[in-house]
């Protein structure tokens, strides 16, 4: 069976320090327990900040530094709003969408994400736990979204 999709939260959000340590201690809990064999070739550093599970954050600086935004659902277009400036102004993002087993083999919810809105453009796709920490200049900003179940093996 495959889980529902990621929720329908979106937007900016900020933690206090024992919050962001035991979100920092789960995350790094899960990757571990999920971390597949071999680090597939776009895997990146992970951002110092972890992205919160079920979440897709993107950055307005280089190598996760910066404001960051966050969301969760399928985005067709992102708001001019400070909520989303680590997409519409981003220049790194990182997927911390979920994983599971189905039929013996690894799957999760991989992100799509587009520099055009409704879902157009460029596109590149991030597996769970894994993300670009320079978007290339070509590619532009991030503009739209969209999850998708993928097979992690």
């Amino acid at each position: 069976m495959i889980p529902s999709t990621p929720g329908d939260r979106a937007g900016h959000h900020r933690r206090g320090p024992a919050a962001a340590a035991a979100v920092r201690a789960a995350c790094i809990a899960l990757a571990l327990a999920f971390a597949p064999a071999t680090a597939p070739a776009q895997a990146a550093p992970a951002p110092p900040e972890p992205c919160t599970s079920g979440w897709v954050c993107g950055w307005t600086g280089p190598d996760y530094t910066g404001v960051a935004s966050f969301v969760s659902q399928d985005m067709p277009w992102y708001p001019e709003t400070t909520a989303y400036v680590g997409f519409n102004g981003g220049t790194s993002v990182w997927s911390s969408a979920g994983t599971w087993r189905r039929g013996g083999r690894p799957w999760g919810w991989c992100v799509t994400v587009y520099n055009g809105t409704e879902y157009r453009g460029q596109s590149r796709t991030i597996r769970p736990n894994q993300g670009i920490a320079r978007l290339p200049a070509s590619f532009g900003n991030i503009h739209s979204n969209r999850f998708h179940a993928c097979p992690l093996s």
